[in-house]
């Protein structure tokens, strides 16, 4: 597992969730999100391939990202070594853009929090005006 969701898993689950979304919710993140490490999926896929007649590979999907499930497809169809290399190469590039986009995300999540809340408080206030509003435009019919 990358170092900084091992990291976020160890100290808050709650925030480990949250960046998970975070990252899944971006449009292309299918194309960069992972959380595994080069060497984690190759062992996986070496594992799929010794027992390859035991397991069903949907139940296993689950637990990978779909990048890291292309990656885990290409490792079952290749062991040309210029291609391990390659994929190693592409993993290394996508765990970089990872890492910085949860890193950004972190940095920036207090400042998404205290906007929440202003933004939370700025909606009590106009209903409170417009009933008050109403209140008004009440009392004098009477």
């Amino acid at each position: 597992m990358l170092k900084v969701f091992s990291d976020l898993r160890d100290n808050d689950n709650q925030l480990y969730a949250d960046v998970v979304a975070a990252c899944k919710a971006e449009p292309d993140s299918n194309s960069w999100f992972m959380t595994k490490t080069f060497g984690e999926l190759k062992q996986a896929a070496s594992f799929i391939n010794a027992h390859s007649w035991e397991i069903d590979m949907q139940k296993l999907m689950h637990r990978f990202t779909s990048y890291e499930w292309t990656i885990l497809q290409s490792l079952l169809q290749t062991n040309k070594p210029a291609k391990l290399e390659a994929r190693e190469q592409q993993c290394k590039t996508a765990g970089q853009k990872t890492e910085r986009f949860v890193k950004h995300w972190l940095e920036t999540n207090e400042t998404r929090m205290q906007i929440a809340e202003l933004q939370s408080q700025i909606k009590r206030r106009k209903l409170k005006s417009d009933f008050d509003e109403g209140w008004e435009k009440l009392q004098k019919i009477f």
